[in-house]
């Protein structure tokens, strides 16, 4: 069987795309072969699917709400909904622990499938170019559903449903996502502090969309990543570097994250400046 409908996450979830109408011409419902059942790809202009919608907005908020940054319903709507598309997996609520309903909030007369995860993109002017939005995870708050990895397959598998060629995203530089985003391979930098943001210790990156790419992140055993020795280091606090750096890719130079930084924030995210 294939490497990634073979995944155990895959074999025991069930897979989600939201997408308009007018927009899903442009999306695969079923990438890597997987596929999306008809009920389960979800229209958000339509009344019906408010409830599910509601969900996707709770998920949300469990996930960013902590750090501050959870997004409003009209977010949703001009920023995602409408623009972009969202890929998630979830279950069906009767497989789903009352106790985790009550942490989603799920409604004791909701009969659809409750998301536990999701990946939302914006399509960019640049064809074939898609911006990262939202990469939520409940898996942290789940640890006895044995759920890890569920955020990297989650982003993987969209961003082949979404049909991209060149990818956008960013993140804090001491955000845990940053462990997430490298497993794709070398992290192009395109800014390094981004005051533009609401959060000016921002960093923007990018990296082709390849099926290495997106394979190598879910683990297949058959692809490796080069990943070239750091000779740069940035502290997630040291916003004088953050900016000296800034300055340094305004005048033409090139960074890449070569791999994570270590979990518990002990050594800084190592960098490479390409030649």
């Amino acid at each position: 069987m294939d490497f990634v409908l073979d995944h155990p996450l895959v074999r025991s979830l069930t897979p989600f795309l939201v997408v308009t109408d007018a927009n899903r011409p442009g999306v695969n419902t079923a990438p890597f072969g997987l596929q999306v059942q008809g009920a389960n790809v979800i229209d958000p202009n339509r009344m019906q699917n408010e409830p599910f919608c509601a969900l996707l907005q709770n998920l949300d908020a469990r996930t960013f709400g902590p750090e501050g940054m959870p997004m409003d319903r009209w977010v949703f709507y001009d920023c995602c909904f409408m623009p972009g598309a969202i890929f998630g997996f979830g279950r069906p609520v009767a497989d789903v622990p009352a106790a985790t309903r009550a942490i989603l909030g799920v409604p004791d007369d909701y009969t659809g499938v409750v998301p536990y995860s999701m990946y939302i993109a914006i399509p960019m002017a640049e064809p074939g170019s898609w911006m990262g939005h939202n990469l939520a995870s409940i898996a942290p708050m789940l640890p006895h559903e044995n759920l890890k990895g569920l955020g990297t397959l989650t982003k993987s598998i969209a961003l082949r449903a979404f049909g991209m060629t060149h990818f956008y995203g960013a993140t804090q530089w001491d955000s845990s996502a940053l462990h997430v985003h490298v497993k794709f391979g070398p992290l192009e930098l395109v800014t390094a502090y981004t005051p533009a943001h609401s959060e000016s210790k921002t960093l923007t990156y990018a990296f082709d969309v390849t099926d290495d790419a997106l394979r190598g992140a879910m683990g297949a055993p058959d692809v490796s990543f080069d990943r070239p020795q750091a000779e740069i280091w940035i502290h997630p606090e040291d916003t004088a570097s953050m900016v000296g750096l800034q300055s340094r890719i305004e005048s033409g130079e090139r960074f890449v994250i070569p791999y994570a930084p270590r979990e518990d924030g002990a050594v800084p995210v190592a960098l490479r400046r390409l030649e």
